[in-house]
């Protein structure tokens, strides 16, 4: 062979080599974000914003409203929207329901259910703040239980959040 050839044949030859060292390195020493380029997005969190019904259970500890309260709302945004709280309190449970399809509200304190239809607009104005002031600590919700602490220092645990559950509309009606 010639020394032009020789020449051609050594050079292929560093950048064959060069590249195999390279590509080695490279295999062997991933970035630190996991293997990708691109840092991988943080999930941005989705809390309950976007459901249609909701189901959970506040726990108060201390203060004048210490218990467990359950809330199921159905239709959430809109004129429609469905509210049932339960307040189980030992041998009794108290009951309350706020039907904005219907425009009909009941109650249900041991005794019976009570018909509040007339009082419609006073009711939701009572439950729907409330279920409400609960929903917006959850904005930022993910996962498990959310815990802080309310105004008057009481502890409040929101618990089996269940977003977008199947609620019957029969979870918001009477039938007597």
């Amino acid at each position: 062979m010639d020394q032009k050839t020789i020449a051609i044949v050594t050079i292929a030859i560093v950048v064959v080599a060069v590249i195999a060292v390279g590509a080695y390195w490279v295999l062997s020493n991933p970035p630190e974000n996991g293997g990708s380029e691109t840092p991988t997005p943080t999930p941005t969190p989705t809390g309950v914003a976007d459901a249609t019904s909701l189901q959970y259970s506040v726990e108060i500890t201390g203060g004048a409203s210490a218990g467990t309260y359950n809330y199921y709302a159905k239709n959430i945004g809109t004129s429609d929207m469905m509210i049932r709280i339960e307040i189980p309190l030992g041998e009794m449970d108290f009951t309350y329901i706020v039907n904005g399809a219907e425009q009909k509200a009941w109650s249900n304190e041991g005794s019976g259910w009570v018909d509040l239809s007339a009082t419609f607009s006073d009711q939701w104005a009572l439950w729907e703040p409330t279920w409400q002031a609960y929903t917006d600590k959850l904005a930022s919700w993910t996962s498990g239980d959310w815990t802080y602490t309310d105004t008057d220092g009481s502890a409040v645990t929101i618990t089996d959040i269940t977003v977008n559950p199947t609620l019957d509309d029969s979870l918001f009606q009477v039938t007597e």
